[in-house]
């Protein structure tokens, strides 16, 4: 298979060869990483899975070991969910302080800003909240993402999800 491997790359001559590395696959991430640098010489590295328990540490090792860059990450299976990988906000993850800033990016992406100046208006006038206001709100929210995917990005969220398991197995 690295032999076709090989012929592809010869035949088609990319600009980039990624190599993609489920995070949650340990240390043989840097055996099977520096067999396909050694045969087709990839170029960058991009993180899947990021969405679990798993924090990346062995994936970001193969970074350290074959010297190339993690240009990409993926919080879950959707074109949608890769990002630019930042290794200062991946650290945050690992050590379980967030990471606020890519969070901040997704609502402002998602974001009305119509609604949320309308929003902000109303608030100021003091008219009443209605339902139909909640809606949209409850909206805004769902256009940013799951709400898992949300919580990660928070400060002690190993904790908070620690804790939810251990009321579920209390619950079962």
């Amino acid at each position: 298979m690295m032999e076709q491997a090989r012929q592809i790359r010869r035949a088609i001559v990319p600009n980039e060869v990624l190599f993609v590395i489920d995070s949650m696959i340990g240390q043989d991430a840097v055996n099977t990483a520096l067999a396909f640098d050694e045969g087709v010489n990839f170029t960058g590295i991009v993180l899947s899975k990021l969405d679990g328990d798993a924090r990346g540490g062995a994936a970001l090792s193969v970074a350290s070991v074959t010297g190339k860059p993690v240009m990409f990450a993926s919080t879950g299976e959707g074109l949608d969910d890769f990002e630019l990988f930042h290794p200062d906000r991946m650290a945050s993850r690992i050590l379980d302080m967030g990471d606020i800033l890519t969070l901040i990016e997704q609502a402002e992406k998602a974001w009305d800003k119509d609604e949320a100046a309308r929003m902000a208006k109303k608030f100021a006038d003091q008219e009443d909240f209605t339902l139909e206001d909640f809606l949209a709100q409850m909206q805004q929210i769902r256009n940013m993402g799951s709400m898992k995917k949300m919580l990660m990005m928070m400060p002690g969220a190993q904790n908070i999800r620690q804790q939810a398991r251990t009321v579920r197995r209390a619950r079962d």
